[in-house]
């Protein structure tokens, strides 16, 4: 008898932090975020009770069911084209508890679906909805399963003269590089270039080589300091976005002050005018849309945008702090097939931390990538 209650204790303790509560048939399944929260850019630890209700102990409640077969499928119905999360739970010291560790790019609202295959039945799915949180601050403890390390040949670049970038991401729990990834819009990697005062931008595609060893040759138009940021997603555990930072010797420029650039809202650039339409960003950590509009010369939409990098466009921002990166895509929810033919491109945005930020929107039109830049000011914390 005190076994059961302390086996009843520690149940309730759990679920004492359950977020939601799913039922198929006969089955029920309950779901537990960690204390505080699910963040971005940390490992996160996500536990759930499965059990039958037509086996009830008259003291211990429904059964836990137990050996099951539960894949785990994190996604972002907003942006259909990230890579997914795809996991194997682990069961837990409970019978019926199992548990998954999905990372998360970045904050907003995801989707967690869980294929539950039991022992002795048919299998069944259920759905819940994430809410995640925006990457904490540095000063708190993290844990973060990726790194990324960038090596140049010659180990100290020149501005003006070609540099042999060799890239890898590394899993930090066992120092060796990851091998296998799964495409990010096209690519099994994206590397977005900025000198750390912003003043300077490249969004490059490193080749994929042998034993996960990325590489690509960079010309860095001026000296100072850069900072490399990668968006790739590692087999099976979404994207991820890591950053590096790179001395370049030789001539530097004045520094770029991001607090004196033009704020302005058009763009004429490559033969086209960009205009952005951004709401006021307060607060942040909030998703917002960011609505671009692409039109010629004469002031008539744009009606040939191509697909660029698997989508309509690509808006990529930087804090002023030079380290926080949002990668934002198209707002693909209730898209058509002629989204993005009138030259209209809305983003779905996520602003993590209050400041001014530098973005580069981007598109392609007969073959030419089109990049227009903007700054943008987000307000106050989130309530």
């Amino acid at each position: 008898m005190f076994q059961n209650f302390i086996l009843l204790f520690s149940l309730a303790t759990m679920l004492g932090a359950a977020t939601n509560v799913q039922r198929s048939g006969k089955y029920e399944v309950t779901l537990r975020e960690p204390e505080g929260g699910l963040s971005a850019q940390e490992e996160m630890q996500i536990e759930f009770r499965v059990v039958d209700t037509s086996r009830v102990d008259p003291v211990m409640g429904a059964a836990g069911v137990i050996r099951a077969r539960i894949e785990g499928v994190v996604e972002m119905p907003a942006m259909a084209g990230m890579p997914k999360v795809v996991e194997i739970a682990h069961p837990e010291g409970v019978p019926g508890e199992y548990g998954l560790h999905p990372m998360f790019a970045h904050g907003g609202e995801f989707k967690l679906t869980l294929k539950i295959a039991p022992p002795a039945g048919q299998a069944f799915e259920v759905s819940f909805p994430l809410q995640v949180g925006d990457a904490r601050s540095a000063t708190k403890a993290t844990i973060k399963p990726y790194r990324l390390e960038v090596v140049s040949s010659p180990k100290n670049p020149k501005a003006g003269e070609p540099a042999d970038l060799t890239i890898r991401v590394i899993r930090d729990a066992t120092k060796e590089p990851i091998t296998a990834f799964d495409l990010t819009h096209e690519h099994p990697l994206h590397l977005i270039v900025v000198r750390a005062d912003l003043g300077v931008f490249a969004h490059l595609h490193p080749a994929l080589g042998e034993n996960g060893v990325f590489r690509v040759k960079h010309v860095f138009p001026t000296g100072g300091e850069y900072h490399l940021f990668a968006d790739a997603a590692p087999r099976a555990a979404g994207s991820q976005v890591l950053m590096a930072a790179l001395k370049v010797n030789g001539k530097s420029e004045a520094k770029f002050d991001l607090s004196k650039a033009d704020r302005g809202t058009k763009r004429q650039v490559q033969g086209v005018v960009v205009d952005l339409d951004a709401p006021a960003i307060e607060p942040v950590k909030k998703s917002v849309t960011l609505r671009t509009s692409v039109r010629d010369a004469q002031g008539n939409p744009v009606t040939n945008l191509e697909p660029y990098l698997g989508a309509m466009g690509h808006f990529i921002l930087i804090h002023e702090d030079g380290v926080t990166m949002v990668h934002s895509h198209p707002d693909e929810r209730g898209a058509g097939p002629d989204f993005g033919k009138d030259g209209v491109v809305p983003f779905l945005s996520r602003f993590p931390k209050p400041g001014l930020y530098r973005g580069w929107a981007q598109f392609q039109r007969a073959g030419t990538v089109i990049t227009a830049d903007f700054i943008l000011e987000a307000g106050g914390p989130a309530k």
